[in-house]
């Protein structure tokens, strides 16, 4: 009898854990440009940071960005805790033509437009010209 009200405190235990886990997310939207033109098909996403090393970033939303350099990402994961979005581009503007290399920029998203289902306020990256700030340049190797 013991062993079976133990089973079933600890199935009450697990449900009680996973109700406590809450819908989060996070909108942005912007437009890109290299050199005052628009940044086409460069690679855009929110992710939620996760700082434990058991819990990989987790990727909320992507897409590439349109013939004018628009996007518009929306996403939404369960948590325990609070999130901690940010917005990561990789793109190919000033790499130096170097068909290997990319530029990444990761934008902090403040906990202010942290919404739970349907995102009233939007994260407005506006218009940015990678060309000026365009993140930490990373190359792969080519094997010879």
């Amino acid at each position: 009898m013991l062993s079976k009200l133990s089973l079933f405190s600890a199935f009450l235990l697990c449900i009680c854990g996973v109700q406590s886990f809450r819908v989060q997310g996070v909108a942005a939207k912007g437009r890109l440009k290299c050199n005052g033109r628009p940044l086409v098909e460069a690679s855009v996403s929110i992710y939620d940071k996760d700082r434990f090393p058991f819990d990989s970033d987790e990727l909320l939303d992507q897409e590439l960005t349109d013939e004018i350099g628009a996007f518009f990402l929306d996403g939404t994961t369960r948590e325990l805790t609070n999130i901690e979005p940010e917005l990561r581009i990789v793109h190919n503007c000033t790499n130096g033509g170097e068909p290997h290399c990319r530029r990444y920029l990761v934008v902090p998203i403040d906990s202010y437009f942290i919404h739970s289902g349907d995102a009233e306020v939007v994260f407005d990256f506006g218009v940015q010209d990678l060309s000026i700030n365009g993140g930490e340049m990373r190359c792969r190797s080519i094997p010879k």
